[in-house]
């Protein structure tokens, strides 16, 4: 089926962050950790069933499983998700998207909220802004005119820790709440397809661009192929994307259930041809500053994953899908120079620019000769 063929592929997903489950002893309640994300956001109360709290630096909350989360900064409440590993201004508007008015002024009442006026780090709240809330009224979030609802809010908050607290423009919160759902989703996924074609695959998500592509590989057909990006992500609840057009018109559909995991089915419109498929993601280490993907071809094809923390140490894998074999990545960053060693001793020399979101470089394994380029790109994990 795939023979010397591209693959189109059209994904609906939802995605969620990393975190964990367990179990509260004094009740038998499950409970996950998720984030919440605008950059991510400190300083918001969280209530769901018997959690409560206020998001930490990494915008953490603790919710239930199977309940919803609800969000209120003092007196005014910004709204109310599923309870999941990632939630964003998207979640909190029924059929939200980054266009909804609703979403934006969300994400506009967020960002002027941020202590030091700069989203790009993070969206921190003070604890003084935070006191101050208590005795804030329920803002209408749907009004077009958002401006004069906050105006008295505005005022308080620039009292009570002396900040800036200037309210963004409609575009500007759209754009950034667009690089957060981007780099959330970024990275890199190993999977298998089966059924009248069987194989693996390997894509990424790139966090500038939002396109979806990567390597896969037929052992029947002795061959790869690539599953080249045409539209990027969508930015609304379904987040949805086409990663190419081929002339065999085969489509994968399917979902992220979480950050981790992928599934869904495909199916050849020109033929009966048809199955499932299914993946994880690979890369991911807790202490990440900077995460970066990219596609590596030559005489074998798969992905490369760095996670680059605060000392400039990188961790991650590497991931041939020809071999289907996952293994280790360590090395360094220096001003803008990467410098890797695979497992299997494949050396890896590059350019890994975290300011412009930009990789590429070579790989080589004089061991067993084979060599090749990579590039790709990444995005800082705030």
């Amino acid at each position: 089926m795939f023979k010397k063929s591209i693959i189109a592929i059209s994904v609906a997903l939802t995605v969620s962050a990393c975190g964990g489950s367990s179990d509260d002893n004094s009740g038998g309640v499950s409970t996950a950790t998720g984030q919440f994300k605008d950059s991510n956001t400190a300083g918001i109360r969280y209530v769901s069933g018997g959690q409560s709290g206020i998001t930490g630096a990494d915008g953490s909350f603790t919710y239930e499983v199977g309940k919803t989360v609800t969000f209120s900064i003092g007196g005014v409440t910004i709204g109310t998700s599923n309870g999941k590993l990632v939630v964003t201004p998207v979640d909190l508007v029924s059929g939200g998207s980054s266009g909804s008015v609703e979403v934006q002024n969300i994400a506009r009442f967020l960002i002027m909220l941020d202590d030091d006026g700069n989203p790009s780090n993070g969206i921190n709240i003070s604890s003084s802004v935070q006191a101050a809330a208590k005795n804030w009224t329920q803002v209408d979030f749907s009004a077009a005119d958002i401006s004069t609802e906050l105006t008295a809010i505005i005022s308080d908050a620039i009292s009570a820790d002396g900040g800036g607290h200037v309210l963004p423009d409609a575009s500007a919160a759209q754009a950034h709440l667009e690089s957060t759902l981007r780099c959330s989703y970024a990275g890199a996924y190993q999977g298998t397809f089966s059924g009248d074609d069987s194989g693996t695959f390997g894509v990424l998500v790139h966090a500038i661009s939002g396109i979806v592509e990567g390597p896969a590989y037929s052992p029947g057909d002795k061959d790869h192929f690539y599953i080249g990006g045409k539209t990027p992500i969508s930015y609304d609840q379904n987040v949805t994307f086409v990663s190419g057009v081929t002339t065999n018109a085969t489509v994968f559909n399917g979902r992220f259930t979480s950050v981790n995991e992928v599934s869904g089915s495909w199916l050849n419109a020109l033929s009966t041809d048809s199955g499932n498929y299914s993946g994880s993601r690979i890369g991911g280490a807790t202490d990440a500053v900077y995460r970066f993907t990219g596609n590596y071809s030559g005489e074998d094809f798969g992905l490369f994953s760095f996670d680059v923390n605060a000392s400039n140490n990188v961790t991650g894998v590497a991931y041939s899908v020809v071999d289907d074999e996952l293994l280790t990545v360590s090395g360094t960053v220096s001003g803008a120079t990467l410098a890797a060693t695979v497992s299997d001793g494949t050396t890896i020399d590059g350019t890994l620019d975290t300011a412009k979101g930009l990789l590429k470089g070579e790989w080589n394994n004089s061991a067993k000769g084979l060599s090749g380029k990579f590039s790709g790109g990444g995005c800082k994990l705030n």
